[in-house]
């Protein structure tokens, strides 16, 4: 019979006893968050150089009630050069005390029809930033229909691929900054076929070019609001 490798199975043990005893604090504690305003991600320009959005695109409304995003933007941005397109979409969550948070994309995209072909946390480098940055990648298929998907948690204070990580940081950050919020930050690209270099390269770049944008405006809530 295989077994858990007792080093990972000590990691995941010791996740769990964090989270639970996270949870059970933080409900006890009632901890009052740092009143912070919300970014204006609608600010982000529509034409980022040679890549221009066809426009805002919004949430239906089961959606939007199911999430609960405190702000949220959703845009096609088309690149005049080649025609290249990336959906990009970032959902800003407030506080995590009473609400589940973001909604991980490797969970609602295969929800929707979309099957994994392969998957990966790979670092970026990005503007503003001495290291890199951890990014999910992943290739997904629907019938005849490929995309790149690639995605990040992110918050004015770090930048994370996973999700539970998130939770993990919910305790120290309301203790150390009264603050819990976080955003999820994710591109989609059609690709033409499996092996997508080319998408990704692209992706890639456009990726660092929103970051910066995306980091200054999460850095300026502050307080009150």
């Amino acid at each position: 019979m295989l077994r858990n490798p007792p080093g990972r199975y000590g990691l995941v043990v010791a996740a769990c006893l964090i989270l639970v005893v996270q949870a059970g604090a933080s409900r006890m504690l009632k901890i009052d968050e740092t009143k912070i305003g919300i970014p204006a991600l609608h600010e982000i320009p529509l034409q980022l150089d040679q890549w221009k959005s066809t426009g805002e695109e919004y949430m239906d409304a089961g959606t939007a009630a199911y999430l609960k995003p405190d702000e949220y933007i959703m845009r096609d941005y088309v690149d005049d050069q080649d025609g290249a397109k990336v959906n990009l979409f970032v959902a800003y969550f407030k506080s995590l005390q009473n609400t589940y948070g973001p909604h991980s994309p490797k969970i609602c995209l295969p929800g929707a029809g979309w099957l994994v072909s392969s998957s990966k946390v790979a670092n970026m480098a990005v503007a503003g930033r001495r290291e890199l940055i951890p990014v999910n990648q992943f290739t997904m298929e629907q019938g005849s229909q490929h995309i790149l998907v690639l995605y990040w948690y992110q918050n004015d204070r770090d930048v994370w691929a996973e999700e539970f990580q998130a939770k993990l940081r919910l305790l120290p950050d309301l203790i150390r900054y009264r603050r819990s919020d976080v955003s999820l930050v994710r591109f989609v690209m059609p690709i033409g076929d499996s092996t997508p270099d080319n998408e990704l390269k692209i992706c890639l770049q456009f990726s660092q070019r929103v970051f910066p944008l995306l980091a200054a405006h999460l850095a300026s809530v502050g307080s009150g609001g």
